[in-house]
């Protein structure tokens, strides 16, 4: 049996597929065994039959290596690509409102560029990195989830500090003469902040760690949320950007729990961590408030979910004009005064990052906003799709965080966008479209590439331990 497996082994060139393959054959022949043993034969006649209906190892690992060689989604690749391209178009064509322009964006060194050229900078990088993520092995960045993570929250924590320090200690005259150590720790540390939303991806690794755990690994994974949901929430108003980042962490301990990977009590844990992150806080934030604890004018995101409403009605104002095509108008005084659309953004909501689909609709019409959403739209749907057929329950698990982060963000955008719920400065994106969050859309599509791969190559469970060349070796 060994000697066939090896010798099909041999066809399939793709290393990687070799234990799932290997494993999934063995198993069929054990069972094939079996039942030749049942029927009557001896172990050894019962081997040798098992083995010679697998056919040719030749020829079958010729036929296996076509299946399980690396995926390529190349109609993914070409649609972000395109999608980059179109939103760049947009965003050159809005340059010219009044409401769009910028004061310029400085990037590296002495070189600034306006929102459209930005956007362009930023669709480039995305894609680098989106191919480069597609390179990368999501099991290698598993592997390596704690520490990585551990990391981002350590400096994500100084930079906050740091920030906090220099605005408490500023001091304008000081400032000009000599730099504060505190911006040059701030500025060291300031690649954290993009990165936070790498906790999603993260978390799935460190999850899988637990695997087999009990109540230990589930303490643990609550700890990492909670600690997770703190920091991302920072000292700069970011509870919108840390509750998205909370959400998908809690979905994915819940596919964790309901996939056997910490051994609980599956209805009970799930329905009591949902409680502890819903229910209680609502509850809490209630009793502070009657209780006169807290002022509802000191709590910047309840503020900032039921009121004001003036951006909303702004929004509802503009998308009433909204023809299908080209830019509309608004009527005042029962239809007396008419104003176009296109002259109405700069006083209703400017420059605002959050409402790009409100200026796509405002601008170019409807039909031209509809057909953004549905594009990215299914990117999303593609991303659970590869994540739902993958073998790997790792792979599955990363892939609808990261797919959630995307579809979440998206979603909730579209209700700022449609004057359903107020602006959250800059932290509500569109993906892929806003001038904000761009690279980290294209990061996570990457992730997805990833686990698209190789989903036919990995088993359904892997090992992602880090141990020593020494124990490698000896395995």
């Amino acid at each position: 049996m060994e000697e066939y497996i090896k010798k099909l082994l041999e066809q399939v060139r793709f290393q990687k597929a070799h234990k799932a393959i290997g494993d999934e054959l063995r198993s069929h022949i054990e069972d094939q065994i079996e039942t030749n043993i049942s029927e009557g034969m001896d172990r050894e006649t019962a081997e040798k039959i098992a083995v010679e209906d697998m056919g040719d190892p030749v020829e079958t690992g010729i036929a296996l290596d076509k299946v399980h060689r690396p995926q390529v989604a190349w109609g993914v690749i070409v649609a972000a690509i395109g999608v980059g391209l179109f939103g760049a178009i947009i965003h050159f064509l809005l340059e010219k409102l009044p409401s769009s322009s910028d004061c310029g964006i400085n990037i590296i060194g002495n070189i600034t560029l306006d929102n459209a050229g930005y956007y362009l900078y930023n669709v480039v990088c995305g894609i680098v990195i989106m191919l480069g993520m597609y390179l990368i092995d999501y099991t290698m960045v598993a592997k390596y989830s704690k520490v990585v993570a551990a990391l981002l929250l350590i400096s994500y924590t100084i930079k906050n500090f740091a920030f906090y320090k220099r605005i408490e200690n500023f001091d304008p005259e000081y400032w000009n003469q000599i730099p504060s150590v505190y911006t040059s720790i701030e500025s060291f540390f300031s690649w954290s902040g993009p990165c936070i939303f790498l906790l999603v991806p993260l978390f799935a690794g460190i999850l899988y760690k637990y695997k087999g755990q009990k109540y230990k690994g589930l303490i643990k994974s609550l700890i990492w949320i909670i600690v997770s949901g703190l920091v991302a929430t920072g000292i700069n108003n970011q509870e919108f950007r840390a509750l998205v980042i909370v959400i998908c962490l809690l979905v994915e301990l819940t596919i964790a729990i309901e996939k056997e990977w910490i051994k609980v009590p599956k209805v009970q844990s799930i329905t009591a961590i949902w409680l502890l992150f819903t229910v209680i806080p609502i509850v809490l934030i209630r009793f502070m408030y009657d209780n006169k604890i807290l002022s509802l004018t000191k709590m910047n995101f309840v503020r900032s979910l039921f009121g004001p409403a003036t951006s909303k009605s702004r929004a509802k104002e503009l998308l009433s004009g909204v023809k299908t095509f080209g830019s509309g108008s608004v009527s005042y005084m029962g239809g007396k005064i008419t104003v176009s659309t296109l002259n109405l953004i700069s006083s209703r909501i400017g420059s605002g990052k959050c409402y790009m689909i409100t200026k796509v609709a405002v601008v170019f019409g409807g039909a031209l906003a509809f057909a953004i959403i549905t594009v990215v739209a299914a990117l999303i749907v593609f991303g659970f799709v590869s994540t739902a057929k993958t073998k790997n329950q790792l792979g599955m698990v990363m892939g609808s965080g990261c797919m959630l982060w995307l579809a979440i963000n998206a979603i909730l955008n579209m209700f700022i966008s449609f004057g359903m719920l107020p602006a959250y400065q800059y932290t509500s994106f569109f993906p892929f479209i806003s001038n904000h969050k761009v690279v980290a859309s294209y990061a996570l599509l990457g992730i997805i590439l990833s686990i698209y791969k190789y989903k036919d190559a990995y088993p359904q469970h892997i090992d992602i331990t880090i141990r020593s060349k020494t124990k490698d070796l000896e395995s």
